[in-house]
């Protein structure tokens, strides 16, 4: 399980991709850069074309000169209104929490031929992500921080539609807000947890489930969902590994083009052996059999958490592990 959502493409078109310091795009909202000392800028830019659906991904260093963990406490995000998503995800990052050599070279990429090699997905691990908003931020728990080493390299993914006759500048900008390492009490992690056996018949509405636990116990900080189109409804509720029951739905989400990142404060208590259910419905108006993958034709049911140990600084173990689906088949990772 890694914090990484891996999201549709039809076509890809960009022009060059490049880090914080080059020239935006005229006339729209800009995102100053912290100032020295508070943080740092992480920034690309490309083309939509007319009528066309992009999915871009830019390799670059962490723009910061500081060694070791960078502490993040919070995060402000700009880009072009209606963009369906962006991700920023670490790359050279070992289970033990150190940088290692980046597996890609610096440059732009079609994201669907970057990710047509599956051990990148399951490598690369999501630091943050937005949805839909044109402007965000997200400030995590005092104490609470995701430590990030300063040496690492970043994907930088931007996912956009554009349904009209004129090209669009796409624009994403994210600053990063960092605090002293005296000031950590805990370290966050997380992942995206997948069905990849979905099968929805066809002209029909359909709805799977999967369930998983956790192997340790945590406080979850952020939850959101992921379908495409076909999707109508995503939920999630409580759900005991020991006695096999489900709680009462607690997140709700019927807009599959910009569902909710939710965090929650104070945080949720996951004691291990607990977890979630998370269910996906979907309307299938084609003729065909609709499958998972990456494609604009295929379909995802993916959900997203956030968390930091119970117990302890950080975790690097901790997983939430899928024990049942509705189809009964288990998606395994490696």
């Amino acid at each position: 399980m890694r914090m990484l959502l891996p999201l549709l493409v039809l076509s890809c078109a960009s022009k060059d991709t490049t880090t914080g310091d080059s020239a935006a795009p005229a006339e729209r909202p800009v995102l100053a850069p912290p100032e020295d000392g508070d943080g740092f800028q992480m920034a690309m830019y490309g083309t939509a074309p007319a009528f066309s659906e992009v999915w871009l991904c830019s390799v670059y260093p962490l723009p910061v000169e500081a060694v070791g963990l960078t502490a993040v406490q919070s995060v402000e995000y700009n880009q072009n209104e209606g963009t369906h998503h962006f991700t920023l995800s670490a790359l050279g990052f070992s289970l033990g929490g150190t940088a290692t050599d980046s597996p890609i070279e610096h440059g732009t990429y079609d994201c669907n031929e970057l990710y047509s090699d599956s051990t990148l997905m399951e490598e690369a691990i999501m630091v943050f992500g937005g949805q839909g908003d044109a402007q965000g931020e997200m400030i995590f728990p005092e104490g609470t921080v995701a430590n990030v080493p300063a040496t690492i390299d970043v994907l930088h993914e931007v996912h956009y539609v554009n349904p009209t006759p004129d090209d669009v500048e796409i624009y994403s900008e994210i600053n990063a807000y960092t605090v002293p390492q005296t000031s950590v009490e805990k370290s966050m992690w997380g992942g995206s947890v997948r069905d990849e056996n979905i099968e929805i018949p066809a002209n029909s509405v359909h709805t799977e489930w999967s369930r998983c636990v956790f192997n340790e116990d945590v406080d979850v900080l952020v939850l959101a969902g992921h379908q495409h189109e076909l999707g109508t409804l995503f939920t999630i509720a409580p759900y005991d590994g020991e006695t096999g029951e489900v709680g009462e739905v607690f997140f709700s989400n019927d807009d599959w083009h910009t569902p909710e990142i939710t965090q929650y404060d104070p945080p949720r208590i996951v004691p291990a052996g607990q977890g979630f259910e998370w269910t996906c419905e979907w309307n299938n108006t084609t003729d065909d059999v609709v499958i998972y993958g990456n494609e604009s034709t295929d379909e995802m049911c993916n959900m997203a958490v956030v968390f930091r140990p119970t117990v302890g600084m950080l975790s690097l173990t901790a997983e939430c592990e899928v024990v049942e689906t509705s189809d009964g088949v288990l998606w395994e990772s490696d």
